[in-house]
């Protein structure tokens, strides 16, 4: 019963305090500033655009947030975007198929189309499943930094953003005006874990401004040398030798005055034992920002993807088993209102074409060589600001000609008041069936799913330093996309599909406890997430556990940061998480069976020398220092054991920077 009232609870209480609050609210907002805007306060005054699109602070933004600086980033010595979404709360990383990993949160599988992962822009869900392979994909090195919404963005940004959102800025995009260099390298004790490096340049003026990145890797997905396959359709492997994961990225960007134009191409290889699969995507992004009036920015924008993801084939023989082009031609035009300092609208209107062509001309699309897809969207998101609180009303409506449409509403009320802030959130969110979802739909119809997503969060600033901030969360969705399958390709009676599942969701709470000084930092984090009782989709059910396959229900984070001098710091990081259950076995019957992976902590430590020489930087550190090695396992029964954890890697960085000069 109390479980049941929980969120009933927070609400009153949420109201409780508003109200004590508004009774000398008008005293509290005369107070003024006793200390100067301290590194934490600099931190959350920082307009975010993520949530709202009209830049509010991470205090009053429409959405649950979370801002990573580069400076963290480098901290830290993050290797990959794992290691960077691990001290997120919420944020966990599970295998999908052929050693694929990709992204959880709050407690479920999101890796098709739940997450919307963009990069200077572009979006890096492939059009075929809506899938993000992340792992040693991403330059963190080159990051300004990274936008989190650990919260549904449909409203906004469309079929992709069901569950949360990364933006990830680049420095060359963002703030370098200069030339820089960076690489990476990582060892084990017996192997290479991975070779990175990049070159990035940029340069802005007032009417004209270009940039650059290049990155490219080498890497494995574990160095553990007795891995064993579920099915044990192969022998014992060395994953040192038989595994990869090289990123190749290129990213060109130009403006001239309103005028904005950015290309990227992006290749990210990976393989298991015995599959390879390759990842492939240009991107093209042209758009005007328009000053129509002194109160209205008009922003058309046209975009075009052409990718071909998930190629996956033997890996001995490269021999190919699938190879599907996808395309999408998108326009866009997007408005913003000034009615006031009060009050602003955000509108707007979205066609797109999806495509996808078989290149193995095989009749992939149910005996065709393309299946083509047209939608249309409109959307809408109103911010008025009032003494007791900012008020955001949105939707977002779409239809598509084989799906049929889905609308989404969101309503949001934040405020700032002096030291305490809060934010009460309700929105629809859905997830768009995509090519592959529609080619291979189960009786030839799916739905999109939607979800239902309350969030409550209270945060109080202790001092100019110190800051505490709590939220709730319940996610229920409904007609939940899910794949299948049966048979064997030895017989050739394999079949899949994809159907709609009546119902999943999670629900829990996220603390996060962040103090920042002139000499040091820590953030200190607690996720826990419950997984609903009445889920329908068997595939992720632990039986008698109110938690999902691969996740835990716990799990802590610390980060901190000592500044030993003003040119070398020290950044020790720790992670708990609780226990998890995966499929590592099979029974009797020959079927794959679950068994529980015991909990674990991670502990990492990196220094960091800044300007040695000026302008050049050298960090190194340990990952994983105890040796605990935690597996990898898939957040599904997909008849993959789990990938076997690496073992600690010493990681060393180096980078040198010349800036232009103004």
């Amino acid at each position: 019963m109390l479980k049941k009232y929980r969120y009933a609870w927070l609400a009153g209480f949420l109201l409780s305090s508003l109200t004590a609050f508004s009774q000398d609210l008008d005293s509290l907002l005369n107070l003024n500033a006793f200390t100067a805007e301290s590194d934490l306060q600099k931190i959350l005054n920082k307009n975010v655009a993520v949530s709202s699109k009209n830049g509010l602070t991470t205090r009053e933004t429409p959405g649950i947030i979370t801002v990573i600086s580069a400076e963290e980033i480098q901290n830290s010595g993050a290797r990959d975007m794992i290691d960077v979404l691990r001290l997120v709360p919420g944020f966990d990383v599970q295998q999908d198929l052929q050693f694929v990993m990709g992204i959880g949160l709050r407690g479920s599988w999101a890796n098709e189309g739940k997450v919307l992962v963009m990069m200077d822009g572009q979006p890096f869900n492939e059009l075929l499943y809506q899938t993000v392979a992340i792992g040693n994909r991403f330059p963190v090195d080159a990051v300004e930094r990274i936008e989190i919404i650990r919260g549904p963005g449909s409203a906004i940004y469309g079929g992709s953003a069901e569950y949360g959102v990364i933006n990830i800025i680049t420095k060359a995009a963002d703030s370098l005006n200069g030339v820089a260099v960076y690489g990476t390298g990582g060892f084990h004790a017996d192997a290479v874990g991975r070779t990175n490096g990049g070159v990035m340049a940029s340069r802005k003026t007032d009417t004209f401004s270009w940039d650059f990145n290049a990155f490219k890797g080498k890497g494995i997905v574990s160095d553990q040398r007795q891995h064993q396959d579920l099915i044990q359709d192969y022998g014992v492997q060395d994953l040192s030798k038989v595994t990869r994961a090289d990123p190749m990225n290129l990213n060109l960007g130009l403006k001239y005055k309103s005028l904005s134009f950015r290309t990227m191409y992006d290749q990210f290889e990976t393989s298991d034992p015995s599959t390879f699969v390759s990842n492939k995507n240009f991107f093209t992004d042209l758009r005007y920002a328009w000053k129509a009036s002194s109160k209205l920015l008009i922003t058309p924008q046209l975009k075009y993807y052409n990718q071909v993801p998930w190629t996956y084939g033997n890996r001995d023989t490269e021999e190919k088993s699938f190879n599907v082009r996808a395309t999408r031609a998108l326009a866009q035009v997007d408005a913003i209102y000034d009615f006031s300092r009060k009050a602003s609208v955000t509108f707007g209107g979205v066609y797109f074409q999806d495509e996808g062509k078989d290149l193995l001309n095989g009749g992939l699309f149910q005996g065709n060589q393309t299946l083509k897809l047209n939608n249309v969207a409109f959307f809408a998101q109103g911010l008025f600001k009032h003494r007791l609180a900012n008020a955001t009303l949105g939707f977002r409506y779409e239809k598509n000609n084989r799906y049929g449409a889905a609308f989404v509403p969101r309503i949001a009320l934040t405020k700032k008041i002096e030291n305490f802030h809060f934010k009460v959130l309700f929105s629809q969110a859905f997830r768009a069936p995509s090519l592959q979802n529609i080619n291979i739909a189960l009786n030839g119809q799916v739905k999109p799913e939607k979800s239902n997503v309350f969030e409550v969060e209270l945060g109080y600033q202790f001092t100019p330093e110190m800051l505490l901030s709590v939220n709730a969360f319940n996610i229920t969705t409904k007609n939940v996309l899910v794949y299948g399958s049966q048979g064997s390709d030895e017989d050739g009676t394999f079949e899949e599909w994809y159907e709609n599942s009546k119902k999943s969701g999670s629900r829990g709470l996220e603390a996060v406890y962040s103090i920042r000084k002139k000499a040091w930092y820590a953030n200190l984090t607690y996720s826990y997430s419950t997984a609903l009782k009445d889920n329908t989709v068997a595939t992720y059910n632990v039986p008698g556990q109110s938690q999902y396959v691969g996740f835990s229900k716990n799990k802590i984070t610390l980060n901190t940061n000592f500044y030993l001098t003003p040119k070398l710091s020290f950044n020790p990081t720790f992670i708990y998480a609780s226990k998890r259950y995966a499929y590592t076995m099979l029974d009797a019957d020959g079927n794959p069976a679950l068994s529980t992976l015991d909990p674990y902590v991670l502990v990492n430590a990196f220094l960091n020398y800044r300007n040695v020489l000026p302008g050049f930087n050298l960090g190194a550190g340990a990952y994983d220092i105890a040796n605990v090695r935690p597996a990898i396992p898939e957040a599904y029964n997909g008849g993959y054991a789990p990938i076997s954890g690496r073992s600690r890697e010493y990681v060393v960085k180096i980078s040198y920077q010349i800036n232009f000069k103004k």
